[in-house]
């Protein structure tokens, strides 16, 4: 064996040590472990990693899993993070909603961020919503999960509510659906909380936020100042049709009347 192919050899045991399990590996990645892209077409061909688009590889043949992609992904700019519904179910805060097939993976970034082509290739991309907007902050709320090796960046739950809001339809089942998330959240953090709505660009999602966590009156929404989170002036409407919120000036749907003879 050559020195050349020793060293060849030592590099990529090294990248294969160093690659957690069902993870996509772009070039960037590769290149920070001393392997070149010339160097990673090479193992490629011979049967080291396994090409699944331009610029991008795995270790074992299959698929890699949504957050796989989602770690290749975040070498390209760490600005992708699973968030909204999503981030919710990865934190153990949205298990009751329905899941399966077709249920939906929510992908944010800042709105200048666009999809690499080995990402759309992969088989479940159809099911990922990617939503490209800078109504948040870039830099915080935001939390390590982990799963086996893998860790990648998601949203923290406190954001996560907040996103959840900005891409809810205008519609009752929706409006429910907000509604039984935010009775699971009973743990989160007001001072992060505070931070975001007062630099949450979205008067709708500050204005729904309020009133949900009001209705639901869990121990941090006392702890929020509400006078320094800007809520805009004139009405939003959510729901069409629906009730106006005089305190927060937002629609949301009629609630149903209770039977005259009701307890």
């Amino acid at each position: 064996m050559t020195s050349q192919t020793s060293s060849k050899g030592k590099r990529i045991n090294q990248c294969l040590v160093a690659a957690p399990a069902n993870a996509v590996l772009t070039s960037a990645w590769l290149k920070e472990r001393g392997i070149s892209s010339k160097l990673a077409g090479y193992y490629a061909s011979s049967g080291w990693l396994h090409r699944i688009g331009d610029g991008a590889f795995t270790v074992q043949k299959a698929q890699p899993t949504w957050l796989g992609a989602v770690f290749g992904l975040q070498q390209k700019s760490r600005s992708f993070h699973p968030g909204g519904r999503t981030a919710l179910e990865l934190s153990g805060l949205a298990h009751f909603l329905p899941l399966g097939e077709a249920h939906p993976l929510f992908l944010f970034s800042r709105s200048g961020e666009r999809l690499p082509a080995w990402f759309q290739g992969l088989p479940w991309s159809k099911r990922v919503r990617h939503v490209r907007t800078n109504f948040l902050p870039d830099d915080l709320g935001f939390n390590q999960h982990r799963e086996g090796e893998l860790v990648v960046k998601i949203s923290a739950p406190e954001r996560a509510a907040l996103e959840f809001l900005q891409v809810l339809e205008p519609s009752a089942s929706e409006y429910e659906h907000a509604n039984l998330i935010f009775e699971g959240l009973g743990t989160l953090r007001p001072d992060v909380l505070q931070s975001l709505l007062e630099q949450c660009s979205s008067v709708k999602v500050k204005r729904l936020f309020l009133h949900l966590a009001e209705k639901h009156n869990h121990a941090w929404f006392k702890s929020l100042d509400r006078t320094k989170v800007s809520l805009g002036s004139g009405k939003r409407v959510l729901v069409p049709g629906g009730r106006l919120d005089p305190k927060y000036l937002i629609t949301v749907p009629v609630l149903p009347e209770s039977p005259s003879d009701a307890p």
